[in-house]
Protein backbone atom coordinates (compact mmCIF):
# COMPACT_ATOMS: atom_id res chain seq x y z
CA UNK A 1 0.00 0.00 0.00
CA UNK A 2 3.06 2.45 0.37
CA UNK A 3 4.44 1.54 -2.68
CA UNK A 4 1.48 2.24 -4.10
CA UNK A 5 1.15 5.44 -2.72
CA UNK A 6 4.53 6.72 -3.41
CA UNK A 7 3.88 6.04 -7.32
CA UNK A 8 0.36 8.09 -7.15
CA UNK A 9 2.52 10.60 -5.45
CA UNK A 10 5.36 10.73 -7.63
CA UNK A 11 2.79 10.29 -10.56
CA UNK A 12 1.04 13.59 -9.34
CA UNK A 13 4.52 15.51 -9.10
CA UNK A 14 4.45 14.55 -13.01
CA UNK A 15 1.44 16.00 -14.05
CA UNK A 16 1.71 19.20 -11.97
CA UNK A 17 5.31 20.09 -13.11
CA UNK A 18 4.29 19.72 -16.85
CA UNK A 19 1.60 20.99 -16.60
CA UNK A 20 3.78 24.04 -14.95
CA UNK A 21 6.13 23.96 -17.75
CA UNK A 22 3.57 24.27 -20.20
CA UNK A 23 1.93 27.36 -18.72
CA UNK A 24 5.45 29.04 -18.37
CA UNK A 25 6.07 28.50 -21.67
CA UNK A 26 2.10 29.90 -22.91
CA UNK A 27 3.09 32.65 -20.49
CA UNK A 28 6.18 33.70 -22.01
CA UNK A 29 4.53 33.50 -25.41
CA UNK A 30 2.02 35.70 -24.58
CA UNK A 31 3.85 37.92 -22.88
CA UNK A 32 6.51 38.57 -25.72
CA UNK A 33 3.45 38.88 -27.97
CA UNK A 34 1.66 41.26 -25.81
CA UNK A 35 5.39 43.22 -25.85
CA UNK A 36 5.35 43.30 -29.52
CA UNK A 37 2.03 44.85 -30.12
CA UNK A 38 1.73 46.60 -26.98
CA UNK A 39 -2.08 45.36 -26.95
CA UNK A 40 -2.46 41.54 -26.31
CA UNK A 41 -3.65 40.14 -29.88
CA UNK A 42 -4.14 42.84 -31.64
CA UNK A 43 -1.38 42.89 -34.03
CA UNK A 44 -0.54 41.23 -37.29
CA UNK A 45 -2.15 37.83 -37.09
CA UNK A 46 0.67 36.39 -39.79
CA UNK A 47 3.30 37.34 -37.48
CA UNK A 48 1.82 35.59 -34.54
CA UNK A 49 1.33 32.76 -36.16
CA UNK A 50 4.92 32.63 -37.51
CA UNK A 51 5.83 32.95 -33.71
CA UNK A 52 3.72 30.11 -33.08
CA UNK A 53 5.18 27.99 -35.74
CA UNK A 54 8.94 28.69 -34.72
CA UNK A 55 10.40 25.33 -34.74
CA UNK A 56 12.79 27.32 -32.23
CA UNK A 57 10.96 25.48 -29.22
CA UNK A 58 10.25 22.27 -28.45
CA UNK A 59 6.41 22.73 -28.19
CA UNK A 60 4.55 25.83 -29.46
CA UNK A 61 1.21 27.70 -28.21
CA UNK A 62 -0.12 26.47 -31.30
CA UNK A 63 0.53 23.00 -30.69
CA UNK A 64 -1.24 22.92 -26.96
CA UNK A 65 -4.18 20.99 -26.70
CA UNK A 66 -7.22 22.46 -26.80
CA UNK A 67 -7.83 22.68 -22.95
CA UNK A 68 -4.92 24.71 -22.12
CA UNK A 69 -5.65 27.52 -24.78
CA UNK A 70 -9.12 27.61 -23.15
CA UNK A 71 -6.84 28.29 -20.08
CA UNK A 72 -5.70 30.92 -21.88
CA UNK A 73 -8.28 32.51 -23.69
CA UNK A 74 -11.04 32.12 -21.34
CA UNK A 75 -8.84 34.96 -19.77
CA UNK A 76 -8.51 37.14 -23.10
CA UNK A 77 -11.78 39.87 -22.60
CA UNK A 78 -11.96 41.52 -25.47
CA UNK A 79 -13.98 40.50 -28.32
CA UNK A 80 -11.14 41.99 -30.97
CA UNK A 81 -8.31 40.10 -29.16
CA UNK A 82 -10.78 36.80 -29.49
CA UNK A 83 -11.32 37.39 -32.86
CA UNK A 84 -7.82 37.92 -33.47
CA UNK A 85 -7.18 34.46 -31.91
CA UNK A 86 -9.93 32.73 -34.38
CA UNK A 87 -7.63 34.20 -36.86
CA UNK A 88 -4.26 32.07 -35.85
CA UNK A 89 -4.91 28.02 -36.74
CA UNK A 90 -7.62 25.90 -36.46
CA UNK A 91 -6.67 24.46 -32.86
CA UNK A 92 -7.01 28.75 -31.56
CA UNK A 93 -10.44 28.73 -34.16
CA UNK A 94 -11.92 26.07 -32.56
CA UNK A 95 -11.66 27.32 -29.39
CA UNK A 96 -11.91 30.98 -29.64
CA UNK A 97 -15.08 30.85 -31.78
CA UNK A 98 -17.61 29.88 -29.18
CA UNK A 99 -15.98 32.14 -26.31
CA UNK A 100 -16.94 34.79 -29.21
CA UNK A 101 -20.34 33.65 -28.89
CA UNK A 102 -21.03 33.66 -24.92
CA UNK A 103 -21.57 37.33 -25.23
CA UNK A 104 -22.57 37.94 -29.20
CA UNK A 105 -22.23 42.27 -29.41
CA UNK A 106 -23.97 44.95 -31.69
CA UNK A 107 -22.57 47.31 -33.52
CA UNK A 108 -22.45 50.60 -32.04
CA UNK A 109 -24.62 53.40 -34.35
CA UNK A 110 -27.19 50.46 -35.57
CA UNK A 111 -30.35 51.84 -36.41
CA UNK A 112 -31.92 49.78 -38.86
CA UNK A 113 -33.23 46.27 -38.16
CA UNK A 114 -31.32 44.56 -40.60
CA UNK A 115 -28.44 45.48 -38.67
CA UNK A 116 -29.48 44.88 -34.64
CA UNK A 117 -27.87 41.57 -32.81
CA UNK A 118 -31.20 39.17 -32.52
CA UNK A 119 -31.63 39.69 -36.40
CA UNK A 120 -28.02 38.96 -36.95
CA UNK A 121 -28.62 35.99 -34.98
CA UNK A 122 -31.93 34.11 -35.93
CA UNK A 123 -30.22 34.26 -39.28
CA UNK A 124 -27.28 32.62 -38.26
CA UNK A 125 -29.13 30.29 -36.74
CA UNK A 126 -31.45 29.30 -39.76
CA UNK A 127 -28.08 28.57 -42.01
CA UNK A 128 -28.21 25.09 -42.78
CA UNK A 129 -26.51 21.91 -40.97
CA UNK A 130 -24.54 21.23 -44.43
CA UNK A 131 -22.95 24.66 -44.47
CA UNK A 132 -21.87 24.70 -40.79
CA UNK A 133 -18.42 23.75 -39.22
CA UNK A 134 -19.43 23.42 -35.70
CA UNK A 135 -20.60 20.07 -34.09
CA UNK A 136 -22.27 22.38 -31.73
CA UNK A 137 -25.15 24.30 -32.45
CA UNK A 138 -23.71 28.37 -32.20
CA UNK A 139 -26.92 28.78 -30.09
CA UNK A 140 -25.73 26.45 -27.45
CA UNK A 141 -22.36 28.50 -27.07
CA UNK A 142 -24.00 32.05 -25.74
CA UNK A 143 -24.21 32.66 -22.65
CA UNK A 144 -25.02 36.47 -22.37
CA UNK A 145 -27.61 38.32 -24.38
CA UNK A 146 -28.20 42.13 -24.75
CA UNK A 147 -31.64 42.87 -26.64
CA UNK A 148 -31.99 46.52 -25.33
CA UNK A 149 -31.68 48.41 -28.25
CA UNK A 150 -33.83 48.95 -31.02
CA UNK A 151 -34.88 44.93 -31.36
CA UNK A 152 -37.94 43.62 -32.42
CA UNK A 153 -39.64 41.25 -30.17
CA UNK A 154 -40.94 38.81 -33.28
CA UNK A 155 -36.53 38.21 -33.44
CA UNK A 156 -36.27 38.11 -29.59
CA UNK A 157 -39.16 35.09 -29.90
CA UNK A 158 -37.25 33.42 -32.18
CA UNK A 159 -33.90 33.67 -30.72
CA UNK A 160 -34.99 32.45 -27.23
CA UNK A 161 -35.77 28.78 -28.87
CA UNK A 162 -32.45 28.16 -30.19
CA UNK A 163 -29.91 29.47 -26.94
CA UNK A 164 -30.80 26.75 -24.03
CA UNK A 165 -27.76 27.47 -22.09
CA UNK A 166 -27.99 31.06 -21.86
CA UNK A 167 -27.42 32.67 -18.15
CA UNK A 168 -27.92 36.51 -18.36
CA UNK A 169 -31.03 38.14 -20.93
CA UNK A 170 -31.54 41.96 -21.16
CA UNK A 171 -34.37 43.25 -22.45
CA UNK A 172 -35.19 46.89 -23.03
CA UNK A 173 -37.88 49.03 -25.24
CA UNK A 174 -37.13 52.61 -26.21
CA UNK A 175 -39.62 55.23 -25.66
CA UNK A 176 -40.08 56.15 -29.20
CA UNK A 177 -41.23 52.80 -30.43
CA UNK A 178 -43.81 52.58 -28.05
CA UNK A 179 -46.54 52.30 -30.36
CA UNK A 180 -44.76 50.23 -33.55
CA UNK A 181 -43.75 47.18 -31.24
CA UNK A 182 -45.11 44.10 -29.48
CA UNK A 183 -45.19 44.11 -25.86
CA UNK A 184 -43.92 41.20 -23.16
CA UNK A 185 -47.19 39.06 -22.53
CA UNK A 186 -47.32 36.18 -20.14
CA UNK A 187 -46.52 33.66 -23.06
CA UNK A 188 -43.01 35.64 -23.69
CA UNK A 189 -42.30 34.90 -20.08
CA UNK A 190 -43.77 31.13 -20.20
CA UNK A 191 -41.23 31.05 -23.28
CA UNK A 192 -38.04 32.69 -21.55
CA UNK A 193 -38.79 30.32 -18.24
CA UNK A 194 -38.97 27.07 -20.49
CA UNK A 195 -36.13 27.59 -22.98
CA UNK A 196 -33.49 29.35 -20.70
CA UNK A 197 -33.90 26.80 -17.36
CA UNK A 198 -30.09 27.94 -17.27
CA UNK A 199 -31.16 31.79 -16.57
CA UNK A 200 -29.48 33.37 -13.80
CA UNK A 201 -30.03 37.21 -15.00
CA UNK A 202 -33.26 38.60 -16.19
CA UNK A 203 -33.35 42.71 -16.19
CA UNK A 204 -36.39 44.18 -17.99
CA UNK A 205 -36.00 47.85 -18.84
CA UNK A 206 -40.00 48.11 -19.10
CA UNK A 207 -43.20 46.22 -18.95
CA UNK A 208 -46.50 47.58 -19.81
CA UNK A 209 -49.59 46.76 -18.57
CA UNK A 210 -48.62 43.30 -16.94
CA UNK A 211 -51.35 41.05 -16.01
CA UNK A 212 -51.89 39.57 -12.73
CA UNK A 213 -50.26 35.63 -14.44
CA UNK A 214 -47.28 37.88 -15.78
CA UNK A 215 -44.26 36.64 -13.24
CA UNK A 216 -46.11 32.87 -12.63
CA UNK A 217 -43.38 31.47 -14.91
CA UNK A 218 -41.06 32.23 -12.90
CA UNK A 219 -41.85 29.53 -9.88
CA UNK A 220 -40.03 27.04 -12.56
CA UNK A 221 -36.89 29.58 -12.67
CA UNK A 222 -34.78 27.75 -10.07
CA UNK A 223 -31.43 29.05 -11.08
CA UNK A 224 -32.76 32.78 -11.47
CA UNK A 225 -30.48 34.97 -9.00
CA UNK A 226 -30.81 38.33 -10.37
CA UNK A 227 -33.88 40.37 -11.51
CA UNK A 228 -33.94 43.64 -12.56
CA UNK A 229 -37.65 45.74 -13.98
CA UNK A 230 -36.26 49.71 -14.17
CA UNK A 231 -40.09 51.12 -15.74
CA UNK A 232 -43.86 49.70 -15.28
CA UNK A 233 -46.27 50.95 -17.28
CA UNK A 234 -49.76 50.67 -15.50
CA UNK A 235 -48.87 48.04 -12.86
CA UNK A 236 -52.30 47.93 -11.28
CA UNK A 237 -52.95 44.32 -12.24
CA UNK A 238 -49.22 43.27 -11.71
CA UNK A 239 -48.54 40.84 -9.41
CA UNK A 240 -45.41 39.93 -7.94
CA UNK A 241 -46.25 36.64 -5.16
CA UNK A 242 -44.57 34.70 -7.71
CA UNK A 243 -41.04 35.97 -6.85
CA UNK A 244 -41.08 34.40 -3.31
CA UNK A 245 -40.20 30.93 -4.76
CA UNK A 246 -37.38 32.45 -6.51
CA UNK A 247 -34.12 31.75 -4.66
CA UNK A 248 -33.21 35.75 -5.84
CA UNK A 249 -30.23 37.39 -4.51
CA UNK A 250 -30.67 40.79 -5.93
CA UNK A 251 -34.09 42.27 -6.84
CA UNK A 252 -34.56 45.43 -8.39
CA UNK A 253 -38.01 46.75 -9.12
CA UNK A 254 -38.62 50.46 -10.74
CA UNK A 255 -40.80 53.26 -10.87
CA UNK A 256 -44.18 52.98 -11.61
CA UNK A 257 -45.91 55.26 -14.05
CA UNK A 258 -49.17 54.82 -12.98
CA UNK A 259 -50.57 54.78 -9.26
CA UNK A 260 -53.14 52.43 -7.92
CA UNK A 261 -54.64 50.26 -4.72
CA UNK A 262 -52.30 47.37 -3.96
CA UNK A 263 -53.82 43.79 -2.44
CA UNK A 264 -52.18 41.33 -0.51
CA UNK A 265 -51.25 39.68 -4.29
CA UNK A 266 -49.52 42.17 -5.21
CA UNK A 267 -46.55 41.87 -3.10
CA UNK A 268 -44.09 39.26 -1.81
CA UNK A 269 -43.94 37.59 1.49
CA UNK A 270 -40.21 36.41 2.71
CA UNK A 271 -37.77 35.32 -0.05
CA UNK A 272 -34.81 33.79 2.84
CA UNK A 273 -32.16 33.97 0.21
CA UNK A 274 -32.25 37.50 -0.80
CA UNK A 275 -29.08 40.28 -0.18
CA UNK A 276 -29.96 43.22 -2.25
CA UNK A 277 -33.51 45.18 -2.35
CA UNK A 278 -33.73 48.22 -4.92
CA UNK A 279 -37.41 49.64 -4.61
CA UNK A 280 -38.76 52.54 -6.25
CA UNK A 281 -42.14 50.76 -6.78
CA UNK A 282 -44.99 51.25 -4.59
CA UNK A 283 -42.67 51.36 -1.45
CA UNK A 284 -44.63 52.98 1.02
CA UNK A 285 -47.15 49.80 0.31
CA UNK A 286 -44.55 47.52 0.78
CA UNK A 287 -43.44 48.36 4.00
CA UNK A 288 -46.85 48.74 5.15
CA UNK A 289 -47.66 45.31 4.01
CA UNK A 290 -44.27 44.01 5.15
CA UNK A 291 -45.86 44.78 9.23
CA UNK A 292 -49.49 42.68 8.11
CA UNK A 293 -47.07 39.38 7.85
CA UNK A 294 -46.87 37.18 10.86
CA UNK A 295 -42.96 36.96 10.88
CA UNK A 296 -41.38 40.30 10.27
CA UNK A 297 -38.33 38.74 9.13
CA UNK A 298 -38.91 38.43 5.58
CA UNK A 299 -35.45 38.64 4.16
CA UNK A 300 -32.94 37.02 7.27
CA UNK A 301 -29.48 37.34 4.92
CA UNK A 302 -30.49 41.09 3.32
CA UNK A 303 -27.40 43.12 3.25
CA UNK A 304 -27.81 46.10 1.01
CA UNK A 305 -31.33 47.63 0.80
CA UNK A 306 -32.02 51.10 -1.51
CA UNK A 307 -35.81 52.45 -2.07
CA UNK A 308 -37.14 55.68 -3.11
CA UNK A 309 -40.38 57.00 -1.29
CA UNK A 310 -41.96 60.41 -0.71
CA UNK A 311 -44.24 58.58 1.48
CA UNK A 312 -44.18 59.09 5.57
CA UNK A 313 -43.57 55.61 7.27
CA UNK A 314 -40.96 56.00 9.36
CA UNK A 315 -43.77 53.88 11.65
CA UNK A 316 -43.51 50.93 9.07
CA UNK A 317 -39.69 51.11 8.81
CA UNK A 318 -38.78 50.66 11.97
CA UNK A 319 -39.69 47.61 12.91
CA UNK A 320 -38.15 46.39 9.27
CA UNK A 321 -34.93 47.64 10.58
CA UNK A 322 -35.28 45.90 14.15
CA UNK A 323 -35.80 42.52 11.97
CA UNK A 324 -32.81 43.09 9.78
CA UNK A 325 -30.09 43.91 11.42
CA UNK A 326 -27.72 42.46 8.68
CA UNK A 327 -28.00 45.71 6.41
CA UNK A 328 -24.61 46.96 5.71
CA UNK A 329 -25.32 48.99 2.69
CA UNK A 330 -28.54 51.44 2.79
CA UNK A 331 -29.83 54.30 0.67
CA UNK A 332 -32.79 56.65 1.03
CA UNK A 333 -34.14 58.81 -1.47
CA UNK A 334 -36.58 61.56 -1.18
CA UNK A 335 -38.01 60.63 2.08
CA UNK A 336 -37.67 63.11 5.13
CA UNK A 337 -36.11 61.47 7.95
CA UNK A 338 -37.06 62.19 11.29
CA UNK A 339 -35.26 61.93 14.58
CA UNK A 340 -36.83 58.56 15.44
CA UNK A 341 -35.77 56.95 11.90
CA UNK A 342 -32.14 58.36 12.82
CA UNK A 343 -32.08 57.24 15.92
CA UNK A 344 -32.73 53.49 14.49
CA UNK A 345 -30.63 53.73 11.61
CA UNK A 346 -27.76 53.89 14.57
CA UNK A 347 -29.15 51.62 16.87
CA UNK A 348 -30.46 49.11 15.20
CA UNK A 349 -28.63 48.77 11.94
CA UNK A 350 -25.36 47.61 14.03
CA UNK A 351 -23.82 46.12 10.75
CA UNK A 352 -24.28 49.52 8.81
CA UNK A 353 -21.01 50.62 6.83
CA UNK A 354 -22.60 52.57 4.30
CA UNK A 355 -24.73 55.57 4.47
CA UNK A 356 -26.96 57.29 2.09
CA UNK A 357 -29.44 60.27 2.83
CA UNK A 358 -31.08 61.75 -0.15
CA UNK A 359 -33.30 64.53 -0.30
CA UNK A 360 -34.67 68.05 -0.56
CA UNK A 361 -35.56 68.57 3.34
CA UNK A 362 -33.54 69.07 6.51
CA UNK A 363 -31.82 66.68 8.22
CA UNK A 364 -32.06 65.97 12.02
CA UNK A 365 -29.40 65.68 14.11
CA UNK A 366 -26.94 63.10 14.99
CA UNK A 367 -27.21 61.98 18.56
CA UNK A 368 -26.32 58.69 18.66
CA UNK A 369 -22.87 56.66 16.94
CA UNK A 370 -22.62 54.87 14.08
CA UNK A 371 -19.79 53.14 14.86
CA UNK A 372 -18.78 51.17 12.10
CA UNK A 373 -20.25 53.63 9.04
CA UNK A 374 -17.37 54.33 6.75
CA UNK A 375 -18.76 55.81 4.29
CA UNK A 376 -21.78 58.19 4.29
CA UNK A 377 -23.38 60.47 1.35
CA UNK A 378 -25.70 62.90 2.32
CA UNK A 379 -27.87 65.59 -0.13
CA UNK A 380 -30.05 67.83 1.77
CA UNK A 381 -30.89 71.84 1.75
CA UNK A 382 -30.56 71.50 5.65
CA UNK A 383 -27.81 70.08 7.75
CA UNK A 384 -26.60 69.93 11.54
CA UNK A 385 -23.25 69.14 10.80
CA UNK A 386 -21.73 69.77 14.57
CA UNK A 387 -18.91 67.26 15.99
CA UNK A 388 -20.00 64.70 13.50
CA UNK A 389 -16.82 63.06 14.01
CA UNK A 390 -18.08 62.08 17.70
CA UNK A 391 -20.71 60.38 15.59
CA UNK A 392 -18.61 58.91 13.35
CA UNK A 393 -15.39 57.76 14.02
CA UNK A 394 -14.50 55.61 11.01
CA UNK A 395 -14.74 59.18 9.05
CA UNK A 396 -11.65 61.25 8.88
CA UNK A 397 -13.00 63.21 5.79
CA UNK A 398 -15.09 65.66 3.90
CA UNK A 399 -15.96 66.56 0.53
CA UNK A 400 -18.66 69.30 -0.51
CA UNK A 401 -20.32 69.62 -3.97
CA UNK A 402 -22.66 72.20 -4.98
CA UNK A 403 -25.42 70.83 -6.98
CA UNK A 404 -27.39 73.55 -8.87
CA UNK A 405 -30.54 71.94 -10.16
CA UNK A 406 -30.28 69.26 -12.21
CA UNK A 407 -27.25 69.26 -12.70
CA UNK A 408 -23.84 68.25 -11.12
CA UNK A 409 -21.02 71.24 -10.85
CA UNK A 410 -17.64 70.60 -8.91
CA UNK A 411 -16.58 73.43 -6.88
CA UNK A 412 -13.44 74.85 -8.00
CA UNK A 413 -10.21 76.45 -5.87
CA UNK A 414 -12.67 79.78 -5.06
CA UNK A 415 -13.04 81.93 -2.16
CA UNK A 416 -16.05 79.92 -1.81
CA UNK A 417 -14.33 76.55 -1.63
CA UNK A 418 -12.23 78.23 1.12
CA UNK A 419 -14.83 79.05 3.15
CA UNK A 420 -16.54 76.13 2.54
CA UNK A 421 -12.66 73.88 4.01
CA UNK A 422 -12.38 76.00 7.35
CA UNK A 423 -16.28 76.45 7.77
CA UNK A 424 -16.54 72.18 7.43
CA UNK A 425 -13.37 71.44 9.59
CA UNK A 426 -14.33 73.43 12.03
CA UNK A 427 -17.70 72.48 12.61
CA UNK A 428 -17.53 68.43 11.80
CA UNK A 429 -14.15 68.13 13.60
CA UNK A 430 -12.75 66.00 9.82
CA UNK A 431 -10.33 67.19 7.61
CA UNK A 432 -11.61 68.89 4.00
CA UNK A 433 -10.85 67.66 0.92
CA UNK A 434 -11.41 69.72 -2.36
CA UNK A 435 -9.95 67.02 -4.84
CA UNK A 436 -8.57 69.37 -7.36
CA UNK A 437 -6.12 67.05 -8.22
CA UNK A 438 -4.07 63.78 -7.79
CA UNK A 439 -2.33 64.73 -5.23
CA UNK A 440 -4.86 65.92 -2.78
CA UNK A 441 -6.75 62.14 -3.09
CA UNK A 442 -5.23 60.62 0.09
CA UNK A 443 -4.20 56.68 0.23
CA UNK A 444 -5.85 55.81 3.39
CA UNK A 445 -9.28 56.59 1.19
CA UNK A 446 -8.11 53.57 -0.76
CA UNK A 447 -9.37 54.83 -4.24
CA UNK A 448 -7.61 53.70 -7.20
CA UNK A 449 -7.45 56.57 -9.96
CA UNK A 450 -5.66 56.68 -13.43
CA UNK A 451 -3.07 59.43 -13.42
CA UNK A 452 -3.57 62.14 -15.73
CA UNK A 453 -1.91 64.87 -17.47
CA UNK A 454 -1.06 67.60 -15.31
CA UNK A 455 -2.82 65.51 -12.57
CA UNK A 456 -6.19 66.55 -13.17
CA UNK A 457 -9.14 64.94 -11.49
CA UNK A 458 -12.47 64.66 -14.16
CA UNK A 459 -15.71 63.97 -13.49
CA UNK A 460 -15.91 60.72 -13.41
CA UNK A 461 -12.52 60.24 -11.28
CA UNK A 462 -14.47 62.38 -9.01
CA UNK A 463 -17.73 60.40 -9.72
CA UNK A 464 -15.55 57.04 -8.96
CA UNK A 465 -14.51 59.01 -5.66
CA UNK A 466 -17.61 59.40 -4.54
CA UNK A 467 -18.70 55.52 -5.01
CA UNK A 468 -15.89 53.37 -3.47
CA UNK A 469 -13.97 55.99 -0.76
CA UNK A 470 -13.88 54.89 2.55
CA UNK A 471 -13.22 57.11 5.52
CA UNK A 472 -15.34 59.88 3.51
CA UNK A 473 -18.01 62.34 3.81
CA UNK A 474 -19.88 63.28 0.86
CA UNK A 475 -22.28 66.20 0.67
CA UNK A 476 -24.11 67.05 -1.96
CA UNK A 477 -25.28 70.74 -1.19
CA UNK A 478 -28.27 72.33 -2.89
CA UNK A 479 -27.85 75.46 -4.38
CA UNK A 480 -30.06 76.78 -2.55
CA UNK A 481 -29.04 75.99 0.96
CA UNK A 482 -27.84 78.43 3.35
CA UNK A 483 -24.13 78.16 4.35
CA UNK A 484 -25.20 79.75 7.71
CA UNK A 485 -27.94 76.74 8.57
CA UNK A 486 -24.63 74.28 8.27
CA UNK A 487 -23.71 74.90 11.57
Amino acid sequence: MLMQRQKKNEEAKKRELMEKAILMQLGSELEYRACKSKRAFSGDVSVFRLHLSSSSSSMSLGDAPNEVLSLVLNNVDQQRDLYQCALVNKNFYATANPLLWHEPQQATGVDVHEETILFRLEQSFRLPHDQCLHSTPLGHNVRKLDASKFNDLQDLRAVINNVPLLEELFIGMLWELFFRIDKLNDKDMEQIALKCPQLKCLSLNLIFDASDRFFDPFRHCTNLRELSILRIVDGRNLQLTPLQHCPLKKLTLGSCYTDGEYTKDTFFGGIPTLTHLDMKYKTGGFFRYCQTLPSRTLFPVLTDLRFATKENIDNNLVPFFKAHPLIRTLSIANMKIRPALMTSLATDLVHLQHLSLINGHRLPSFTKTFHRVEKLTLRCRHLNIENMAMYFPNLHYIHVVKVPGTGRRYLGVSSLQNYLGVHFETHTKLTYLDFICYHSVPSNLKVHLPRRIGGHLLNEDLDHIRETALGLVWIDLCVSSSLYSLG
